[in-house]
């Protein structure tokens, strides 16, 4: 799915997703992503949600996000032991699939949110 223009060029806006990967600044990640507002990580994470590690979120802690929106891939999976470690390291997470997670994180970066997305393939 194709998404609006943005004006601002400077800042990581996700332009398209779908099964082929993810779109920012006209590059195509087809491999899982962290992405904030001014750096991105790629490739990031395991190919399926139930292999993720709070490891993977070793840039993440750090940078204190007001939210961190995890995109478990074409479907949303809760990985339960995952959650309650990043909340335990003071993290607000959200879990959707990687669809939504795309859309939010868009809507959040407009609003100027301290967001992080950290999204597995939108294929997976």
């Amino acid at each position: 799915m194709k998404l609006h223009l943005q004006r601002d060029a400077h800042r990581n806006v996700i332009h398209a997703y779908g099964p082929q990967g993810i779109v920012i600044h006209g590059e195509n990640y087809g491999q899982g992503l962290l992405v904030g507002a001014e750096w991105l990580h790629s490739p990031w994470g395991p190919e399926h949600a139930d292999a993720l590690e709070l490891a993977h979120f070793d840039e993440v802690v750090p940078r204190r996000p007001d939210i961190v929106l995890l995109g478990t891939g074409k479907h949303q999976h809760f990985p339960l032991e995952l959650l309650r470690a990043l909340r335990a390291a003071g993290l607000a997470v959200e879990v959707m699939d990687t669809s939504a997670a795309c859309r939010t994180y868009n809507i959040l970066l407009a609003e100027d949110r301290m967001v992080i997305a950290a999204l597995l393939p939108p294929a997976a």
